[in-house]
């Protein structure tokens, strides 16, 4: 077998309303879907490379033009070879960033093939410790015409529906490390009103897992303030409280509060995670799979933090091929927990796939035994979407 051809798949959907975080606002979800079509014309890989940010041209003509010929011709059932060949290859402007959430893309569409050639479900292969996943809701943004009793209704819907914890964005307030530059940003409030917003989150959800999430906004010392006002309030984990690149900011962070820091899913690499573990900047090692260069280097980093006797969880917040490849992976770890369930519209999440992906059962997620990732993409869903 051998990988003829790839193929990217721009999509986008419009929200029936914009939403705010700390650093913009957004009412369209864009995503990247990868490809990899085979000699046997029975077998193609999915796989989704994360565009945060950016046009979805820029990342598929990396993807088409540079990663691409690199792999064409290849055995696809080597993703641990065909990721060193392409990280190699690329090193000298690679590395980091965009071109590894390029290379996820391309990994996690092999890693299907390889489940498919299989006949397993990529859970199984990864080691199958099949331990359910603690689920919880995930939204809580900024938005327009939403006051404290909305969003308190809200979390009360998502505790009623069985989800085990919510988590809510935070820190969108005057004193963000981007203010002077991203100063457009709507619905800025002060720092007293956002820890009201959390304490009326804690008081709607009741004792379940309550996480907040800043979206790397804050300095270490502005993280520091939150997490004194928050500590009481039972917090399961504060995500991104910091740039990622402020490494020894965010460990003075980790030593002056109990609450758990988790991150950083917007970081890419094993080498990246592993100073943020060395340095205990984590506590909660939290990376995005179709971003951080997808489940292979996902899988050494998880390896890692159980070295160190730490817990892996992972962003899960685009379409349902992410989902499945979050799932699949998650499922396989001795120290993974927490499934992400984005509870903002999204029919790129909902629609994309023929059949569930798992099943909820008292909150715990639990994917199915279907091959590969474990989805069937509706084509005519699909090209629907296409941006």
């Amino acid at each position: 077998m051998r990988i003829t051809a790839v193929e990217t798949i721009p999509l986008a959907y419009e929200m029936p309303y914009p939403i705010t975080y700390a650093r913009g606002e957004y009412q369209t979800r864009e995503a990247l879907l990868v490809r990899i079509h085979t000699s046997d014309a029975s077998i193609t890989g999915w796989g989704e490379a994360a565009m945060w940010g950016g046009p979805h041209s820029v990342s598929a003509k990396v993807i088409e033009d540079e990663i691409g010929p690199l792999i064409v011709g290849e055995d696809p059932r080597q993703p641990e070879y065909l990721w060193e060949k392409v990280y190699q290859s690329t090193y000298y402007h690679g590395r980091k960033g965009m071109l590894i959430a390029c290379l996820s893309g391309i990994d996690i569409a092999l890693w299907d093939i390889v489940g498919k050639c299989a006949g397993e479900p990529l859970w199984r292969i990864f080691g199958g410790f099949s331990r359910p996943l603690t689920a919880y809701a995930s939204a809580g943004y900024y938005r327009r015409d939403y006051g404290l009793d909305d969003f308190a209704a809200d979390i009360g819907k998502a505790a009623k529906a069985g989800y085990r914890g919510y988590k809510m964005k935070i820190g969108n307030i005057p004193q963000v490390v981007h203010g002077g530059v991203l100063s457009d940003v709507p619905l800025r409030g002060s720092f007293e009103d956002d820890v009201k917003r959390i304490k009326t989150a804690r008081e709607a959800l009741g004792s379940r897992n309550l996480m907040v999430d800043a979206n790397t906004s804050l300095s270490s010392r502005m993280a520091m303030r939150y997490a004194d006002a928050i500590e009481p309030l039972n917090i399961r984990w504060f995500e991104e409280p910091t740039q990622p690149e402020d490494v020894e900011g965010c460990a003075e962070l980790a030593r002056r509060t109990r609450i758990p820091i988790a991150g950083f899913e917007t970081e890419t690499g094993k080498f990246q995670f592993a100073r943020l573990i060395d340095a205990g900047a984590v506590q909660v090692v939290q990376f995005d799979v179709v971003q951080v260069g997808g489940l292979t280097e996902a899988r050494k980093i998880a390896a890692y933090a159980q070295m160190r006797h730490l817990v892996v969880t992972a962003k899960n917040y685009s379409t349902a091929v992410s989902t499945a490849a979050t799932l699949q992976l998650l499922f396989a770890l001795p120290n993974a927990d927490y499934f992400e369930c984005d509870q903002d519209p999204n029919e790129l999440r909902d629609r994309l796939a023929k059949r569930p992906l798992f099943t909820l059962d008292d909150g715990m997620a639990v994917p199915s035994d279907a091959p590969g990732l474990g989805i069937e993409i509706d084509e005519a869903v699909l090209d629907s979407y296409r941006a």
